[in-house]
């Protein structure tokens, strides 16, 4: 049981395959309406890969997918949590970060076929079943019936998805970045995600005419025809005003890296096959975190640069309102999960602000000491 790339009405995508290399069922048809609603290959090969290494567990027991209950479901967090066969791990062990990964996905997989009447009936992966979905028989009834409240049984309900996410030291860890990356499109990628706060997705997906150097602004676009599969999550275009760093980046990678690549996609293949050819997810986030490792900053990722992003801008007083705008959200609450301020940046918005919260009211000031009465 793997996850298998396959063409799909001539775009490629993913699925998952039994020992006879055919696609399982009930997971094509998940995964067929995660594709229809417009989700992006990267997204639909994430779910393939957790739910085959999930069907790999249920093989193991000899338990059907559709005759599952609660409490082998949490045996299975279990399991994939210590890195326990079936499911090994090289380190012993998996990041909560992966566990919980894995776990969404198996619970929305469940929740579609729900829908549907399909799987067990008596599973509940949510902590409020009075709002499940009910059976349907449209196609809509999947977008228009889906509880964005419902939480999972298997989630801490006290962890916070800020918990769960680092930042990096701003510009001090960014100028070592910038140092370890070998190449100046590789120095550039870096740029867009921190210095633009972009999505590795959006990055990936950019053409030239969609920089703008003259006004210092990059337009990103969503589009469903990017050789590498690279979408972006936000469905209408947006701008986005660029700092100098980025454009001067752009400039020296033009004239140096690329000047004899024919290619309409920004970052492309330097060295590996095909050369050229427009960079993919896997090699973005391998390289992010070669140079990540390289500049003595452990387990770096292309999010890590994007949250920094928008703790910086938090730190500078901007709005959550103005953040969200800024990353191409649509509501100012999808931004409260970029912010992470500490205990010391508040103590320091304190110290520059107290004399204004608490003022000393005028009628009560007398000369000489302070306080006092008229």
């Amino acid at each position: 049981m793997r996850a298998a790339q396959v063409t799909v009405h001539g775009v490629r995508s993913w699925t998952v395959i039994d020992e006879n290399g055919l696609p399982v069922p009930e997971i094509e048809q998940f995964l067929h309406w995660q594709r229809a609603i417009g989700r992006s290959r990267n997204t639909v090969r994430s779910y393939a890969r957790h739910l085959s290494q999930f069907y790999r567990w249920l093989a193991a027991r000899g338990i059907s997918w559709d005759d599952l209950d609660f409490q082998q479901l949490c045996d299975f967090v279990a399991v994939l949590t210590a890195g326990l066969p079936p499911l090994p791990s090289r380190c012993g062990g998996r990041a909560p970060g992966t566990v919980k990964a894995v776990s969404a996905a198996v619970r929305e997989f469940y929740e579609y076929h729900r829908v549907e009447g399909r799987g067990p009936q008596d599973l509940v992966v949510t902590r409020n079943p009075s709002k499940l979905p009910r059976r349907a028989h449209s196609f809509l009834a999947h977008l228009e019936q889906r509880r964005p409240r419902e939480v999972s049984r298997l989630a801490r309900p006290d962890r916070q998805p800020a918990e769960t996410v680092q930042v990096i030291d701003f510009e001090t860890d960014f100028a070592k970045l910038l140092a370890a990356a070998s190449t100046t499109r590789d120095r550039l990628l870096l740029s867009a995600q921190y210095d633009l706060g972009l999505r590795v997705g959006q990055a990936l997906g950019l053409r030239h005419g969609d920089l703008n150097p003259m006004r210092r602004q990059v337009m990103i676009c969503r589009r469903d025809d990017n050789a590498n599969g690279a979408l972006s999550k936000q469905k209408t275009q947006f701008i986005v005003d660029a700092p100098r760093r980025f454009f001067d980046l752009y400039a020296a990678y033009l004239l140096g890296e690329i000047a004899h690549v024919d290619s309409d996609y920004v970052f492309v293949n330097l060295s590996r096959p095909p050369v050229g050819g427009p960079m993919t997810y896997s090699n973005a986030y391998q390289l992010i975190e070669r140079i990540g490792a390289a500049a003595g900053i452990d387990d770096l990722n292309p999010h890590m640069l994007r949250h920094t992003h928008a703790t910086a801008l938090a730190k500078a007083g901007w709005t959550a309102a103005e953040i969200a705008a800024r990353l191409g959200q649509s509501h100012s609450a999808s931004a409260d999960v970029y912010i992470h301020l500490a205990s010391d940046d508040l103590a320091e918005k304190l110290r520059h602000t107290e004399h204004l919260v608490w003022r000393e009211p005028q009628q009560h000031r007398v000369k000489g000491d302070g306080y006092g009465t008229r």
